[in-house]
């Protein structure tokens, strides 16, 4: 088994908040300036952020082990983590279904669920800055 890079979390949380809120950026301007490929590149974003998900909320809960940490504040950073993991893989076998089956309800959809997902990801990235700036939680001293 290869060995995880110490502060492996910190390097790959960056990868998934920047593409669901591009994502979400993308899909408000194709809407605006009427463009279809921006609306497929925001879903293609939206679809590789959901699945990068599980890999990042667990490279956090190995960091947490690693630091030993237990935190009222980690606390509620891991709940918004994991309500981000699981609203945005079970939202692809509904967006599947949306586009194939009921495909003039999808595009409202799609932009409810990106809008979800960007609120769950700015909860969890101002816990998480919260544990770094306010209680330096993997700082080295």
């Amino acid at each position: 088994m290869l060995p995880i890079p110490e502060h492996l979390h910190p390097m790959v949380v960056h990868f998934p908040i920047a593409l669901f809120i591009t994502a979400l950026g993308l899909d408000v301007v194709s809407l605006i300036v009427k463009k279809q490929n921006l609306h497929q590149s925001a879903l293609t974003l939206y679809i590789i952020a959901a699945l990068v998900t599980p890999l990042v909320l667990r490279t956090g809960i190995l960091e947490a082990v690693r630091l030993n940490l237990n935190h009222p504040v980690l606390d509620e950073h891991r709940k918004y983590a994991t309500w981000l993991m699981w609203f945005s893989l079970m939202s692809l076998p509904i967006l599947w279904l949306l586009k194939n089956e009921f495909n003039k309800y999808f595009r409202w959809v799609f932009i409810l669920i990106l809008i979800g997902s960007v609120i769950l990801v700015s909860l969890t990235a101002e816990e998480g800055g919260e544990m770094v700036y306010e209680y330096a939680v993997g700082v080295e001293k």
